[in-house]
C-alpha cells in the first residue's frame, strides 16, 4: 500500500517528461520551420532585387539610344517599375540601413527621375541633351551594381557564400582573417564602388532642389541653446519647465533640440528647431479612455490650440478620427483667399481629455512666406469646361498646391460629384490649364480622408 503513493508520483513525472518533451519537439520544429521560412523569403528578395536591378539597369541602357518620344516614354515607365521592385525587394532584405544607403537612394533617385521623363518626354519631343547625359550616368551606375550583384549570386550558387552570412556580416570573423567574404562586406563593397551621380534638376521628390530646400519660416531667426529649447517646449505643453530635458538633438536640413518628459499622464517627445526655437513636431505617447469630447469640441480644442500658438491665417482643411480616439486635423494657411496647402500643420487631440497628443508643423515650417500670387492666365470658367462630364461641380477655390518635387502650383480647385455621390478633388494650373492632380474624397462620421 505504502509503494502506490510512490507509484503515481513516478508515473504523474514520467507523463510530464513526455509532454515537456513532445511541446520542446513541437517548438524545436516550429523554430526550424520559422528559419527556413524566413531562409527562403531572403533567398527570394535577393534574387528578386538582383532580378530587378538587372532589368533596371538594361532598360537605362536602352533608354539612350531611342529617338522616339513615346517610346522613351514607355521605356521611362519600365524603368520606374523596375526601380519600384528593387526598393520592394531591399525592403525585406534583413541589413543595417547604412549598409544599403546609397543602393536605396541611387534606385529610388533612378526611378524617380524616369517618372517625371515619363511625363514630360512627349510634350518637350524626345530628351533633351541634359535629360540624355543623366540617363548615361545612371546607365554607368546601374550597370556596376547589377555586375557586383550579379558575382554576389554567383558565389552563393556556388557555395562560396551563403544567405545566413547576410545576419552575420563581418562580425564573425575573429582573429585572423576570414577566407570566406560575407554578405556585409560585399555590400559594403558595392557602396564604396558607386561613382558619383550628376547633380539631377528636376520635378520630383529625390531631386537636388528638394534636398537642399530652405525652412522659409526659420528665416533671418536666431538660434537658440538648450534652454531656450525646453523652455518653448514646456509652453507648448503647457507645463512645468522641470517635467522636460534635452535629451538628444538631430541634424539633417532642419537641426532640433530634442526635448522629452512625462507630462498630462504620457511621455512626450518634442522637437524644437535650433534656429528659431519653434516646435517641429511633438508626439505624445499613453493609453487612451473612453471618448468624453466630441469631433466639433476636438476641432474647437485644435482651432484654439494654433491660435494660442500665434500662427495666423490658418483653417481647418479635413480631419478624421484614428482607431484609438485621436482627433487628426489638417490645418492650412489662407492668403487672400488662396489656399496655400504646403503651409501644412497637423494637430492630434485625445478625445478622452482633450489634450494634444500630436503636432507636426514641418510643411508650414519649410514652405511658409508672404507669396507674390500671379492673377491665372486660365480662367474659372474656361478651366471648369475641361472636366470631364461624369462630374458636377460642388464648389470651388484658387489653390496653391506642392508638386512631387516640392515646387508649387497656382491651381483651380473645384470640389466635384458623380451621380453615384462620390466626391473628387480636382486642380487644373490656373496658368496653363493642364490638370495637375485628382484626389478621391472619402466622408464618414469620423471625418475625411483623401487619397
Amino acid at each position: 500500500m505504502r509503494k502506490r503513493p510512490a507509484i503515481r508520483i513516478i508515473t504523474f513525472l514520467t507523463a510530464a517528461l513526455v509532454v515537456a518533451g513532445v511541446f520542446a519537439w513541437r517548438n524545436t520544429r516550429k523554430a526550424d520551420s520559422l528559419e527556413l521560412y524566413a531562409r527562403a523569403n531572403t533567398e527570394h528578395a535577393f534574387n528578386e532585387l538582383v532580378t530587378s536591378v538587372s532589368e533596371l539597369a538594361n532598360a537605362l541602357d536602352k533608354s539612350q539610344y531611342l529617338s522616339d518620344p513615346a517610346l522613351e516614354s514607355a521605356l521611362c515607365t519600365q524603368i520606374f517599375g523596375r526601380a519600384m521592385t528593387a526598393q520592394m525587394a531591399m525592403g525585406v532584405l534583413p541589413y543595417a540601413s547604412q549598409e544599403l544607403e546609397q543602393t536605396a537612394s541611387f534606385v529610388a533617385k533612378a526611378g524617380d527621375y524616369a517618372s517625371v521623363l515619363s511625363r514630360t518626354v512627349g510634350g518637350n519631343g524626345g530628351y533633351s541633351e541634359e535629360e540624355l547625359n543623366n540617363l548615361r550616368s545612371l546607365a554607368e551606375t546601374a550597370a556596376v551594381m547589377k555586375m557586383n550583384l550579379q558575382d554576389m549570386q554567383a558565389r552563393m550558387a556556388a557555395g562560396e557564400l551563403t544567405i545566413e552570412d547576410v545576419y552575420r556580416k563581418t562580425d564573425n570573423a575573429q582573429g585572423g582573417e576570414d577566407p570566406t567574404p560575407l554578405a556585409g562586406s560585399v555590400f559594403q563593397s558595392i557602396e564604396q564602388q558607386f561613382p558619383e551621380l550628376p547633380t539631377l534638376i528636376y520635378d520630383g521628390p529625390f531631386s537636388e532642389t528638394m534636398a537642399s530646400r530652405t525652412p522659409l519660416y526659420l528665416l533671418d531667426m536666431e538660434q537658440v541653446d538648450e534652454d531656450a529649447a525646453v523652455k518653448a517646449a514646456a509652453e507648448f505643453l503647457g507645463t512645468d519647465r522641470k517635467d522636460l530635458s534635452v535629451t538628444g538633438e538631430c541634424g539633417g536640413d532642419v537641426p532640433c533640440w530634442v526635448c522629452a518628459g512625462n507630462v498630462n499622464g504620457g511621455r512626450y517627445t518634442v522637437y524644437v528647431t535650433k534656429q528659431g526655437g519653434q516646435i517641429w513636431s511633438a508626439l505624445g505617447a499613453r493609453a487612451l479612455g473612453e471618448q468624453s469630447y466630441s469631433i466639433r469640441q476636438g476641432l474647437t480644442i485644435a482651432e484654439d490650440y494654433v491660435g494660442r500658438w500665434g500662427l495666423q491665417g490658418l483653417e481647418e482643411s479635413y480631419h478624421t478620427v484614428s482607431d484609438d480616439g485621436v482627433l487628426l486635423v489638417n490645418f492650412q494657411y489662407s492668403q487672400d483667399g488662396v489656399r496655400c496647402y504646403p503651409d501644412l500643420i497637423k494637430l492630434g487631440v485625445a478625445l478622452d481629455n482633450g489634450t494634444i497628443m500630436s503636432y507636426d508643423a514641418q510643411g508650414y515650417i519649410c514652405s511658409h512666406t508672404h507669396r507674390d500670387l500671379p492673377a491665372p492666365a486660365v480662367s474659372r470658367e474656361d478651366a471648369q469646361s475641361g472636366l470631364s462630364q461624369a462630374l458636377s461641380v460642388q464648389s470651388y477655390s484658387l489653390a496653391v498646391i506642392p508638386s512631387d518635387g516640392g515646387q508649387e502650383r497656382l491651381c483651380h480647385e473645384f470640389l466635384c460629384q458623380t451621380e453615384a455621390g462620390e466626391k473628387y478633388l480636382l486642380y487644373v494650373n490656373a496658368m496653363t490649364g493642364a490638370e495637375e492632380k485628382i484626389l478621391i474624397l472619402l466622408e464618414d462620421e469620423n471625418g475625411t480622408l483623401t487619397i
